[in-house]
């Protein structure tokens, strides 16, 4: 039976909503902390991951639910896969830098993105779409911005440590050598991060990691709202970022001449 994707935005709207009312109401002073599969989590991780499992199996029993700490759960033959980061930004939160915290949650089918969210309860903003709709902020449609060309535009940066001394050193500089308008350094939630590339607030990024720099449900959220509002998200060979990636490296996200401007400009370092 095929769902109404409407219908799968707004559990992905109530599973975010519920799980960040839990967060906004608890005390950070005594955090508890721990390590798992290298990750660092928090006890509010877990308990805000239960809260969206509980809100997606609610509506639906069978679909399978990946997160940031388990694989699967329920139906693993099931049509929809929904992947879940339910604290993006811990670091971030830990310290109480709360606006750089998120929820994110999507579901997948066989032909991409059903219908995705992204919450910040902290600041109450909620980002939200679906295939069959626009992209939401607050309930209020987000339209695609006009963008300028890359030595005008804001770019998020975030590079690797272990990427060559001169590279790090080019993207450093690259307002001030003019090759680029404005830079502007990643922390916290990058589900956040890209979802105010979504909105117009920046023009683009450029993620240079070394290694795994991220999973698939960090971003899946962000990817619709960015596709839906015409950006093209690519590795830094320009290869389309996708489910089947599993995990990414690098990014490169902006409107398609930007998108372009940002992959010749990496091609000539």
């Amino acid at each position: 039976m095929s769902l109404n994707p409407a219908d799968v935005r707004k559990v992905a709207e109530d599973s975010v909503r519920l799980a960040g009312s839990f967060l906004r109401l608890l005390s950070i002073d005594n955090i508890e902390t721990f390590r798992k599969q290298g990750k660092l989590i928090s006890t509010f991780d877990i308990e805000a991951e239960r809260l969206i499992r509980t809100t997606i199996t609610m509506t639906y029993p069978n679909h399978m639910i990946i997160t940031d700490f388990s694989e699967s759960s329920s139906n693993a033959e099931s049509e929809i896969t929904w992947y879940c980061d339910p604290l993006d930004g811990t670091k971030a939160f830990i310290r109480g830098q709360l606006a750089f915290v998120c929820l994110s949650v999507a579901a997948v089918d066989k032909d991409g993105i059903l219908a995705a969210s992204i919450y910040n309860p902290f600041t109450d903003v909620l980002y939200s779409a679906s295939r069959s709709e626009d992209v939401f902020l607050n309930g209020k449609i987000i339209s695609i911005p006009e963008f300028p060309p890359l030595a005008k535009a804001r770019v998020l940066f975030d590079f690797s440590k272990d990427i060559h001394h001169s590279i790090q050193t080019k993207l450093a500089t690259s307002d001030l050598t003019n090759d680029i308008g404005r830079i502007f350094r990643f922390y916290g939630s990058i589900a956040q991060h890209l979802a105010l590339i979504a909105q117009g607030t920046l023009d683009g990024a450029i993620i240079w990691g070394s290694g795994n720099k991220g999973n698939y449900w960090d971003i899946a959220a962000a990817l619709l709202f960015l596709e839906k509002l015409n950006f093209i998200c690519t590795d830094l060979t320009g290869k389309k970022i996708n489910i089947s990636s599993h995990s990414f490296d690098q990014l490169v996200i902006g409107q398609p001449k930007l998108h372009q401007e940002m992959i010749d400009y990496i091609g000539s370092m």
